[in-house]
């Protein structure tokens, strides 16, 4: 982008031309659902989008429909030397935002190539290392956002009524590797380690904001619910059949019910989050839609958050050592 200045130095006419990069955010799970509606919304901002997917022809054909404002980013989040090769292979100088988005929600007992509870591995693990890998490209008045959910809290009634058990924390290593936790630390229900999953993306999004600013680094992170969106695929691993009525019927309820969203109207408020500029310096903030609110209380036990950070971090490969984990100033 070029911005033209003039004036006169001495009586003479002068122009200056000041060059202004165009802004670059990289989304996860940008090929369909809430991160492809963001990116459109992004790419229609003037933004240069970096689209996140599993495989080259759904990021590939995400990126041709997006045009010339979007690369690819192939990554399966479900395999963190995949994630690792492909932050490395990354080319670009800086990024103004880092949206968190790819989430799912397996139905049943799956373990990763590298041995961690898919859910668990896929929604925090796979972001962990993103975030450890790229935070340091952001910039002071960048943004980074993690795709949450209002099932963390205990008192989202929606949530319980459509099934989706109370999250209980029992820590990042029983949640990565339930199978070998002690029996009162492991979550067995498929859907409780869902729900203990987006507990941990605003665990994670604060301790990182702790992070930044004790390094000096005036980036701010938020944790967004974007609400119960039953167009979009994060119940993949469900029976076919099952995905279909659930759509239907919440399609039908999605006007009548509280937070209850569309996968087009949530990345609205999620565009905001990247892009406004009166959000800017504000620290760490938990957005229901359109709405700034605190996260449930079980978010914010720091104690729980830097454990995980540090866990999770140790999981995913970064060492105590490592300069990425607290981004330099």
């Amino acid at each position: 982008m070029l911005v033209a200045e003039s004036g006169k130095v001495d009586g003479v006419h002068v122009a200056e031309v000041v060059v202004m990069s165009t802004p670059v955010a990289l989304v996860t799970g940008a090929t369909s659902g809430l991160g492809r509606h963001l990116a459109t919304q992004l790419v229609s901002r003037g933004w240069e989008v970096v689209v996140g997917g599993r495989s080259d022809r759904t990021v590939g054909t995400a990126v041709g429909e997006l045009g010339a404002s979007a690369r690819p980013f192939v990554a399966d989040l479900s395999d963190l030397a995949a994630v690792r090769r492909a932050a490395d292979e990354l080319d670009v100088a800086r990024l103004d935002a880092v949206v968190a988005n790819a989430g799912l929600s397996m139905a049943t007992d799956t373990r990763t190539v590298d041995g961690y509870e898919t859910t668990f591995a896929v929604n925090v693990l796979a972001h962990q290392l993103l975030l450890g890998l790229l935070a340091p490209l952001v910039p002071d008045g960048g943004r980074i956002v993690l795709v949450s959910s209002g099932v963390h809290d205990p008192d989202n009634k929606l949530a319980r009524r459509a099934g989706v058990p109370t999250p209980r924390w029992v820590g990042a290593e029983a949640s990565a590797q339930p199978w070998d936790a002690a029996p009162g630390e492991r979550i067995d229900d498929t859907r409780q380690r869902y729900s203990n999953s987006k507990l941990a993306n605003i665990m994670q999004a604060r301790e990182l904001q702790r992070l930044l600013r004790a390094a000096q680094r005036e980036v701010d992170v938020f944790a967004y619910d974007p609400g119960l969106m039953v167009d979009t695929d994060f119940a993949r691993s469900y029976p076919a059949a099952l995905r279909t009525v659930l759509r239907v019927v919440g399609r039908m309820a999605t006007p009548f019910v509280a937070n209850m969203r569309t996968s087009k109207s949530s990345s609205v408020h999620l565009a905001r989050l990247v892009t406004d500029a009166g959000l800017e310096g504000t620290g760490f903030g938990y957005f229901d839609g359109d709405v700034r609110r605190p996260p449930a209380d079980n978010a914010l036990d720091d104690d729980a958050a830097a454990e995980l950070w540090r866990t999770a971090n140790r999981l995913v490969g970064l060492q105590p050592d490592d300069p990425r984990i607290v981004p330099r100033s």
